[in-house]
């Protein structure tokens, strides 16, 4: 009996940890439109008019967890700023922030969006810019005071009125106080790695400001009404890993003894359901939703993965109610194959 305590603790906690090692903030603005977001749990900390609103409809972008879910946060070119703290902080190893945004204006360029110490207000370290560049926008990214080191723009070419996914990544190193590193990374749908990519949009920059202590808050920031932009953002998502970003999937358990595909829950479902299963070797692994007439509605996940237990979270606000199934392969580099597949039920 102890033991079946013990053991039943120990997978709790181990649970526990690795979701608190993945995501560490979510914020879809699931709230009503005309809502203030200092109504939620967001703490105004500058200006005194032009309170950030929650705005409908929310941003959409293919395969990206949060699209269309809830409503979106408008951000002007001047106005009250808000803060919100991740569920931790971060002191070592990565920080990813992920959001969609869509620009309606900018001018020669501001920050709105950056990360800083849950125990402060103004030590932004890595910043996020988007400026006009010729009718077209270029997005950047900052280490330290903008005052004494300038953003590094990305080449221009993006659209005004377009839904971006935009990565944020900040390393923190060990060899100095001042050789962290910041990244960003710019996608247009349907583009979404399920891996890092190699080369980011802009960076990794450093400079010789000093590093973070800690990042554990997220600041939106309405700018100077000469410099910042009018834009809308949305689905924002901290992670320590990519995979925690960019996909809905969770590793629960970093050990597996077999192939499992386990039946989604709920089940019906609507709109949101957990995909459970397990690989108990590295390989290439997808999951995929189709149809119950076996069209492919859905790729889930498509790639390289590590031996464990995962949690899928579908998200089905944009497909209809029915029958579906779910397909998970596996190909090893061993030659190791496995396939499954399941029925669950959206009931809208």
């Amino acid at each position: 009996m102890r033991l079946r305590i013990f053991l039943t603790t120990f997978v709790i906690a181990a649970f526990f940890a690795s979701a608190k090692s993945q995501v560490i903030f979510t914020e879809n603005f699931d709230y009503p439109a005309g809502d203030s977001i200092g109504a939620h749990q967001w703490t105004s900390f500058s200006g005194s008019v032009n309170p950030l609103m929650v705005v409908s409809p929310g941003l959409t972008y293919t395969g990206y967890p949060g699209s269309g879910v809830g409503n979106a946060c408008r951000v002007s070119n001047n106005g009250i700023d808000a803060y919100k703290n991740f569920s931790d902080s971060a002191t070592s190893g990565f920080v990813y922030v992920s959001c969609l945004v869509k620009i309606d204006t900018a001018k020669t360029g501001d920050y709105f969006l950056a990360l800083l110490p849950q125990s402060s207000t103004t030590l932004y370290t890595p910043r996020l810019f988007v400026k006009d560049s010729s009718g077209t926008l270029s997005f950047g990214i900052s280490k330290g005071a903008t005052t004494s080191v300038p953003a590094t723009y990305s080449a221009n070419g993006y659209a005004y009125g377009t839904t971006y996914l935009l990565v944020l990544k900040y390393k923190f190193n060990s060899g100095t106080t001042t050789d962290d590193e910041v990244s960003l990374f710019v996608f247009a749908s349907p583009t979404l790695p399920t891996t890092e990519p190699t080369t980011p949009t802009i960076g990794p920059i450093t400079a010789s400001t000093p590093d973070a202590n800690s990042i554990g808050r997220i600041a939106l920031r309405q700018g100077s009404a000469s410099l910042a932009p009018s834009l809308t953002i949305d689905a924002i998502r901290g992670a320590r890993t990519w995979n925690g970003i960019v996909t809905g999937i969770r590793q629960v358990e970093t050990v597996a003894t077999s192939f499992s595909l386990s039946q989604n829950y709920p089940n019906p479902f609507n709109p949101v359901t957990n995909i459970r299963f397990a690989i108990p070797a590295n390989g290439f692994v997808t999951l995929k939703v189709y149809d119950i007439l076996g069209n492919e509605v859905s790729t889930l996940v498509n790639a390289q993965m590590q031996t464990g237990v995962y949690t899928y979270n579908l998200d089905g606000a944009k497909l209809s109610s029915g029958t579906y199934m779910y397909k998970l392969s596996f190909n090893g580099a061993n030659g190791m194959v496995y396939n499954d597949i399941k029925k669950m039920m959206l009931i809208k």
